[in-house]
C-alpha cells in the first residue's frame, strides 16, 4: 500500500507517476519493470519514490488493487438484478460488461493478464480475489436455483468454477483479440456489439451455459438428469 506522502502529493503529481508505472507494468513484465527508468519518466528522485512506496513490489500490488477496484466500480453501474432478470440474463450482461471493462482499461488489463500468465500475482491478493469471485458465483448458482433458473442437482462449487474459468476466458479473448490501447476506443456496450462477432460470442457463450444447468421440464429432464449423473438410460 501506498505510504501517506503519497497520497498527499498533488492529484496532477499522482495521477501522473501513477500513469507511468501504469504503463511500465503494462508493457514489461514484473521482472523487467525499472524503477530508475520509472523515475525518470516521472522526472523524481529515485529516494522519492522510496517515500512513496516501500519497494517495486509495494507499487506492483497497488496496481493490482487498483485494477480490482476499478473492475468493481465499472460492474457496479446500472447491475441488473438477477432475481427478476434471470441469471442468464445477467450472466449475459457481466460477460458483456467485463470485456467492455477491459477496452475501457486495457493498460490494467494488461497488467492483470501479464501477472496471471507470469504467476507474479501475490499468493495472497491471488487467493483473496480467487475466492471471492467463486464465492461471488456460488451464490449466484444458488439464486438460480432457488428461483427456478438453474437445476437442483447442480453443485454450486462445480458451477462456481465453470462460470468463472467461461467468463474469465471469454473476457481475455475479447481483449487479445479487439483491444487496442492507442484507438481511444470507448468500452461501452454499444462501441463492443459494433465489432464484428463480438454479439455473437457473447450469445454463444452464455447458451453453452444455459443449455447444460438451465431447468428443463417435460419429458426430455429426466433423462437429462439421469445423464448428469451417470445412470443408464431406461
Amino acid at each position: 500500500m501506498p505510504k501517506p506522502t503519497f497520497f498527499n502529493l498533488p492529484d496532477e503529481k499522482r495521477e501522473q507517476i501513477l500513469d507511468i508505472a501504469i504503463d511500465e507494468f503494462a508493457n514489461n513484465d514484473y521482472e523487467s519493470v525499472s524503477i530508475s527508468r520509472l523515475v525518470a519518466r516521472a522526472g523524481i528522485a529515485k529516494g522519492s519514490f522510496y517515500q512513496y512506496f516501500t519497494d517495486k513490489a509495494d507499487l506492483y500490488s497497488y496496481l493490482l488493487e487498483l485494477l480490482t477496484q476499478k473492475k468493481f466500480e465499472f460492474l457496479s453501474l446500472d447491475r441488473p438484478d438477477p432475481q427478476h432478470a434471470g441469471i442468464f440474463v445477467y450472466l449475459r450482461w457481466m460477460a458483456l460488461e467485463g470485456a467492455a471493462f477491459e477496452l475501457a482499461y486495457p493498460k490494467l488489463t494488461q497488467i492483470g493478464l501479464r501477472a496471471m500468465n507470469t504467476g507474479t500475482v501475490p499468493s495472497a491478493f491471488y487467493a483473496q480475489a480467487r475466492e471471492s469471485a467463486l464465492a461471488f458465483y456460488r451464490r449466484l448458482v444458488e439464486v438460480g436455483k432457488e428461483q427456478g433458473d438453474i437445476e437442483p442437482y447442480i453443485d454450486p462449487e462445480v458451477a462456481a468454477l465453470v462460470f468463472d474459468s467461461v467468463l474469465t476466458g471469454i473476457g481475455r479473448y475479447i481483449f487479445e483479440r479487439f483491444a487496442d490501447p492507442d484507438s481511444g476506443r470507448r468500452g461501452d456496450r454499444q462501441a463492443l456489439f459494433e465489432l464484428p462477432g463480438v454479439s455473437d460470442l457473447f450469445t454463444q457463450s452464455v447458451n453453452i451455459l444455459e443449455h447444460g444447468m438451465g431447468n428443463r421440464t417435460g419429458e426430455s429432464n429426466q433423462s437429462w438428469r439421469a445423464a448428469a449423473h451417470g445412470d443408464p438410460a431406461d
